[in-house]
């Protein structure tokens, strides 16, 4: 759990087993099968606010919800803009009573935003959002909990920022290679193996052909 902000933050990332999220033309649907699928479902319907940044909304355009759960509740979202990119027509902003988030930074143009019934622009300090800020400004929505879906770019961002209680990771068994294509952690900065973050993984457990890694970082 966070200190400054007591958001319990779960870092969730379906990769292939030489650590892709995506291959080198942004191709990334199937990575994992149904049952990995789905229990990222689970996992949303576990956590009060979902989280992601705005490369993926770009890319892949998600609309962030519960499916295949029975009376199964959809997180509120939230996405990391810092430039106020995110366009009008985007599946997180879909007429569906769920709370949006937007988070910009300090320079972001002004711009109109849909009209929604609840949607929030927090707009930060800094170009770019720090995450400790970001937790402190969203447990002032009252959220307990958070799941970060990435990309790569979040999942450093978050790592770096030690505020990460619980990585859960899926595993498909396939191999994508490439130095382009993503991988589900971006730069960390890590100049020696030495000051890699260090896992402890917790339970290793089988979902159809794919893999979930859970573990803490030390």
């Amino acid at each position: 759990m966070t200190k400054n902000s007591g958001i319990i933050v779960t870092l969730k990332a379906a990769a292939t087993l030489d650590g892709k999220i995506a291959t080198a033309t942004g191709c990334s649907k199937w990575i994992t099968g149904e049952a990995a699928r789905q229990k990222g479902h689970e996992l949303r319907n576990e956590n009060d606010a979902i989280l992601v940044g705005i490369n993926t909304v770009l890319t892949d355009d998600p609309e962030l919800t519960v499916r295949g759960i029975q009376e199964g509740s959809s997180p509120v979202r939230i996405v990391l803009d810092s430039k106020a990119r995110i366009p009008e027509q985007s599946r997180v902003f879909k007429q569906d009573g769920v709370p949006v988030v937007i988070v910009t930074g300090s320079h972001a143009p002004l711009r109109i935003w849909p009209e929604l019934a609840d949607l929030t622009i927090l707009t930060a300090p800094t170009r770019t959002p720090d995450i400790l800020w970001v937790l402190s400004e969203i447990s002032k929505l009252g959220l307990k909990s958070l799941l970060v879906e990435g990309g790569s770019l979040i999942h450093a961002s978050f790592i770096k920022s030690n505020t990460v209680d619980q990585l859960v990771l899926f595993l498909a068994p396939k191999v994508i290679g490439g130095q382009k294509a993503l991988s589900w952690c971006g730069n960390l900065g890590v100049d020696s193996v030495d000051d890699a973050p260090q896992m402890e993984i917790s339970s290793v457990t089988a979902l159809g052909e794919d893999w979930m890694i859970s573990a803490i970082i030390k």
